[in-house]
């Protein structure tokens, strides 16, 4: 098998160590890092946008001295990011059309059909015309590796370490990769979590404090994947007990993450009135209110919502001010909030008198982010993807986190598009297809 692209001891600061990876022709490698940094380190050495600090890089078998952006561009080795890259006004047309070579003229309804029959032909449901400020975060990844297509890739870098690529969408995404796959191009896809995406793998390596610890080929064993899901692989805290299982969840494949979670949780409610009372029985805060009338709503980008100019204290009471002032007065009580603080290190999972925002871990913000809406004592409080802003070998601390809530009274309900986590740990799960025809299974 011919080799593309390879790596021999790699080191970059603590994310990366003595780290070797080599990619063939042919190839679909999934990496599941236990850190997001690493990942990104990862992607960053492979497409040339970072310089390793120490070790050799090889493409093509030929040791290159000097691999930077430019040579891995001219190789053909690209990324294609589920993060936002296109934005603004501009038409996925006009995103497309540069690549072409600066001396044909423009023309705009040319160009519109030009690009809307090569999505014909790859079978891509994207519209030339359409605003890439209007399409979803799937249809960012179809339209990434289209690109990448085109300018004649030998290597794709897929890194969707911190994102959400589940259900539906993610089958899509599989898709597209099997078929460009079948046509040529290698695949390097690099995450933090389980993904389905590993489905579609011939090899997967796992990624520990910057070295590659293990990596499987061919048939990956059924153990391996549910290892992978579970987050299982250094610490025992894969799947609860029956005892547990305390938790509600929301499962919907078919969702739509391009639309928030209030219009997910609304259009659940709307649609299945008995089933929401008969488990839920609350009422809901308006769009992008997280909190109303004992209810408490937390958004999957939760943790990106602290501020990072306020301390850890006036993060976790911000949104309790109420609590937090002197008889009504609207004046903090520092006296009211250190006590809270006192409660809130007393939990365990950030270290007392780290008060600076920007030292927590992915973890540390997520359950922080999550405590200052428990601390108004809801009755309920729904998550949306609360997995997925962690490492998964930090799962079971989180789950343990979220378990205290049940034991403080709180019914915990979260919304995945994966099961595997839920079975586990779920009391209850409700099904739905697009917030409609909902089912209730009890476990």
């Amino acid at each position: 098998m011919k080799e593309l692209f390879r790596a021999e001891k790699i080191k970059c600061d603590y994310r990366l160590e003595d780290y070797d990876i080599s990619i063939y022709q042919g190839d679909i490698l999934y990496i599941q890092c236990v850190s997001d940094k690493s990942s990104d380190c990862l992607c960053d050495v492979v497409t040339g946008n970072r310089k390793p600090d120490a070790g050799r890089i090889f493409v093509r078998e030929r040791n290159i001295g000097h691999y930077n952006a430019a040579c891995a561009a001219r190789e053909g080795i690209y990324e294609a990011s589920l993060k936002d890259n296109y934005v603004g006004k501009d038409t996925v047309a006009q995103a497309i059309s540069p690549m072409k070579p600066f001396y044909h003229l423009f023309s705009q309804k040319k160009t519109v059909r030009q690009v809307q029959e090569i999505f014909d032909a790859e079978e891509i449901a994207i519209k030339a015309d359409d605003a890439l400020s209007d399409l979803t975060k799937t249809d960012r990844r179809m339209l990434g590796l289209l690109k990448a297509k085109l300018l004649h890739a030998k290597l794709v870098v897929v890194n969707i370490s911190g994102e959400v690529a589940e259900g539906k969408q993610a089958r899509r995404l599989g898709d597209t990769i099997r078929k460009m796959n079948g046509e040529g191009v290698s695949f390097l896809i690099v995450s933090g979590n389980y993904s389905v995406l590993a489905e579609y793998a011939s090899r997967i390596q796992l990624l520990y404090l910057g070295r590659a610890v293990k990596e499987w080929t061919r048939e990956i064993p059924d153990a391996v994947l549910g290892q992978l899901k579970y987050g299982s692989f250094f610490a025992r805290q894969g799947q609860p007990g029956e005892a547990e299982r305390r938790l509600i969840g929301l499962y919907d494949y078919e969702w739509d993450t391009q639309h928030s979670f209030w219009e997910y949780l609304s259009c659940l409610r709307e649609n299945n009135p008995g089933v929401w009372e008969d488990v839920l029985g609350c009422r809901l805060p308006k769009e992008g209110v997280g909190y109303f009338k004992g209810v408490a709503v937390v958004p999957g980008s939760s943790q990106d919502m602290l501020f990072e100019d306020l301390s850890l204290g006036q993060n976790l009471t911000i949104i309790a001010s109420k609590r937090v002032n002197c008889e009504g007065i609207p004046v903090i009580n520092r006296r009211i909030q250190r006590k809270m603080e006192e409660i809130f290190y007393d939990l365990g999972y950030i270290p007392r008198g780290e008060s600076d925002i920007g030292n927590l871990t992915g973890l540390q913000r997520k359950i922080l982010s999550i405590e200052r809406l428990a601390i108004l004592r809801p009755s309920v409080i729904f998550l949306e993807f609360p997995y997925y802003d962690v490492g998964f070998a930090q799962a079971g601390k989180l789950r343990d986190y979220l378990t205290s809530l049940v034991k403080r009274k709180i019914k915990v309900v979260y919304f995945s598009k994966t099961l595997e986590s839920m079975r586990p740990e779920c009391k209850v799960i409700i099904y739905s297809q697009n917030g409609k025809s909902a089912k209730i299974d009890t476990l």
